[in-house]
């Protein structure tokens, strides 16, 4: 199914959310955790929500953290899901074993945690390069995977608009977008770091094989695929080639909406996932106050 979603246009603009590093932004308990999965490889994570729903792991874009990306969404998904955020290996509090980033490593990883918390199968939500890494989870752990909701998604590299150096060059971002650079300085802890993850995704653009139309012809969970009509990095033909492909995708195009629908349109971006979900009979469930939760602990083992 392709259709364009019309509520988009009821979106809260984006300067008025809270940033992730905003006192009281968490309203929900949530526990932070970090523990080491392999040799060299440490995973930290936050987990909390409905503590009878379904698990769902929420994947971060480049560059980013699981609480700069979906820090704003926690609490309108806590009473339908048990929510689980990790930091991709390399990215804020969690290591990188080799250095460089790879996609299917990171999608290994992520069976690797669901291994650790004995989840067998997750829904996933996923934006830009947390949905490739969603896509790779999904091919090459299809057991793990019960439907997926992926935001700004493609499939190939060879005309993303990332695809030149300059996207990805620190003297680049921090003379041109100074708000992205002090961004991750505040995730990532060092100067180093950025560096490093700024060149592991570009490097990653490089080497990154291809999804082929077979590859994803195999997928063959929900998927819902939200793009933006104006998205200024992923070609929105990708996308709507992706919905065609992939059995059971449905399309939604936000117009006049760009990379990063989570901030651009919210609430559309809420009322469409949450539609997504009622479609797949997953109960949207009734969450506790915080105050209760806080009294009650915020421990406690996913489903």
């Amino acid at each position: 199914m392709i259709r364009r979603d019309r509520s988009a246009w009821v979106g809260t603009p984006s300067a008025q959310l809270p940033t992730p590093k905003t006192p009281g932004f968490y309203r929900a308990a949530m526990v932070r955790r970090r523990e080491i999965l392999r040799e060299g490889l440490t995973i930290a994570w936050e987990e909390g929500g409905a503590r009878d729903g379904p698990p769902l792991l929420l994947l971060h874009n480049a560059c980013s953290t699981f609480r700069a990306t979906w820090g704003r969404v926690v609490e309108p998904l806590r009473a339908r899901f048990y929510l689980i955020g990790p930091d991709l290996r390399g990215h804020g509090e969690s290591t990188s074993p080799t250095g460089r980033l790879d996609l299917r490593e990171m999608a290994d990883d992520m069976a690797l945690l669901l291994d650790r918390l004995g989840i067998p199968a997750v829904h996933v939500m996923a934006f830009s390069g947390g949905a490739s890494t969603a896509l790779y989870l999904a091919a090459r752990h299809p057991a793990r995977v019960r439907s997926m909701v992926l935001i700004g998604s493609h499939y190939t590299v060879r005309n993303l608009r990332t695809r030149g150096d300059g996207f990805w060059d620190p003297e680049r971002i921090r003379r041109e977008e100074p708000a992205w650079w002090a961004a991750m300085m505040r995730w990532h802890g060092s100067e180093e770091r950025v560096r490093m993850l700024l060149r592991g995704w570009q490097e990653e653009d490089h080497h990154r094989p291809d999804f082929r139309p077979e590859d994803l012809q195999g997928i063959r969970v929900p998927t819902l695929l939200l793009i933006g009509e104006n998205d200024p990095i992923t070609p929105i033909e990708q996308t709507v080639e992706m919905a065609r492909w992939m059995p059971q995708a449905q399309l939604v195009i936000f117009p006049k909406a760009g990379h990063d629908i989570l901030r651009e349109r919210p609430e559309a971006f809420l009322e469409t996932v949450h539609g997504f979900w009622d479609a797949l009979g997953i109960p949207r469930g009734s969450a506790r106050s915080p105050e209760a939760e806080a009294k009650e602990g915020p421990g406690g083992s996913p489903p």
